[in-house]
């Protein structure tokens, strides 16, 4: 028996909250990347939309930005 995936769609983009989030704090993609230890590539790639971030990395960000996982993803 196939098992499935199913994936939760929200309005806003996670890349729209990281950027807002950021903004608010007045934290740059450099910045971030530097206190999140990865790569500039990396963030920009969160903020271009083109991926989203591992659990590890998504929870790190709320705590650095000091919002919820929810708000990052839209549920909240």
């Amino acid at each position: 028996m196939p098992s499935f995936i199913f994936f939760y769609y929200y309005d806003d983009k996670f890349s729209d909250r990281l950027k807002s989030a950021m903004n608010d704090r007045g934290i740059g993609p450099q910045t971030l990347s530097a206190m999140l230890g990865v790569s500039p590539v990396t963030v920009n790639r969160w903020l271009d939309g083109k991926f989203d971030p591992r659990l590890k990395n998504l929870r790190n960000i709320s705590n650095v930005l000091d919002v919820s996982n929810d708000y990052l993803l839209g549920k909240a």
